[in-house]
């Protein structure tokens, strides 16, 4: 299931020194956040993830599989809120032939929600 423009709206790439940023707005109608959970929704963290794969896959065109998972520290819960804004944070972005790893910080203006390890192999078509 594709996250970007459904469950976060993509709003802008923006390159820098160490890699590059991708801003989102929440989308707090989503169904997920009828499950998870209705009185009180939050991010699930697997949708965090997915939606930093999804991200880098639409920076480097390449379609790409999660392989590993190396670090993840969820600091705080993404509560889903009309026009919040969503910072993904990559950097140290290296690739060989085989696939890609890099580090992705989740953020918002004053708070971190994730700090995150991925590598990913690439899928041949």
């Amino acid at each position: 299931m594709k996250l970007t423009d459904d469950f976060f709206t993509f709003e802008a790439f923006r390159e820098n020194e160490n890699g590059f940023e991708a801003d989102l707005l929440t989308n707090p109608s989503h169904f997920i956040y009828k499950a998870h959970f209705p009185e009180n929704p939050i991010t699930p963290g697997v949708c965090i993830i997915q939606t930093a794969g999804e991200l880098l896959e639409q920076k480097l065109n390449r379609k790409l599989f999660l392989k590993t998972v190396k670090n993840v520290k969820f600091l705080s819960v993404i509560i889903p809120e009309k026009g919040k804004k969503i910072k993904y944070s990559f950097s140290n972005i290296v690739e060989d032939e085989n696939g890609c790893k890099s580090q992705v910080v989740v953020s918002d203006d004053t708070t971190a929600y994730a700090k995150i390890s991925l590598i990913f192999s690439y899928v041949r078509l």
